[in-house]
């Protein structure tokens, strides 16, 4: 009887230090949630972009922020890059729904603009719990067609690296189309994204072929903080016109 009572007393300490743990990642993603939060002022070398014959500013904000015009001009680019790839796909393009997916649930978005303020490329991203787990999961990054190659797309990824690191999240995350070959040669071999543990070839091995998507992830680290609670900012990263 003593032994039962024993594991009846580590069941229940287990079951409180989960809810203690998922109480605090809540608290962390409730943290970096906030409307009011300047995910990108710690990292002053990455709010422009000036390489590759292009002289870009980078911002960061919340969707109660974003003005009426950037939500217009974000929706356009992601329907101009993206709305045959998903009518090519099983889920089918449906304009009401993909503006109503852009503003549902804490959205981000980090945006890029040329020097007469115009949106030339953006991600859209959230800070969120997947299998129970805080990851800051990037469901858009498009750059519209005259800027590509140029790597703008790997500049915004690995800003929002920083900002998933500063924020405690365990990974970052994204889903890409199996057909899709450029975006998986971006993930994978640019980014070094790998399939994630939930995508369908894991999940779901005997019907992989009935999904039209892949789920990828890269595991984030912590950054350190100063004294102050201050996190260092490190240098913009070097990159070349094949990103």
């Amino acid at each position: 009887m003593a032994k039962k009572i024993s594991k009846s007393k580590e069941k229940k300490l287990q079951r409180k230090e989960n809810l203690a743990a998922l109480g605090v990642s809540q608290m962390r993603l409730n943290k970096a949630n906030l409307p009011t939060n300047d995910h990108l002022g710690p990292f002053k070398p990455f709010q422009k972009y000036t390489r590759n014959g292009l002289e870009l500013s980078i911002e960061c904000t919340h969707f109660n922020n974003l003005a009426d015009s950037d939500f217009d001009s974000i929706f356009n680019l992601l329907e101009t890059n993206m709305k045959k790839e998903y009518e090519a796909s099983d889920w089918g393009w449906n304009e009401k729904e993909k503006k109503a997916e852009l503003r549902e649930k804490n959205p981000w978005f980090l945006i890029a603009r040329d020097t007469t303020s115009k949106v030339i490329a953006f991600a859209h991203f959230k800070f969120d719990f997947d299998e129970e787990e805080e990851v800051l999961y990037c469901y858009e990054v498009q750059v519209v067609d005259e800027m590509r190659s140029k790597g703008v797309g790997k500049f915004m990824m690995q800003i929002l690296e920083l900002i998933g690191s500063t924020a405690s999240m365990k990974k970052m995350m994204v889903t890409v189309f199996k057909h899709n070959s450029r975006s998986i040669h971006f993930f994978k071999d640019v980014l070094k994204y790998t399939d994630d543990e939930t995508s369908p070839r894991y999940c779901d091995p005997l019907e992989e072929s009935e999904y039209c998507y892949e789920i990828m992830s890269k595991p984030l680290k912590s950054r350190r903080k100063d004294d102050c609670g201050n996190v260092k900012a490190p240098a913009a990263p070097k990159c070349c016109q094949k990103c």
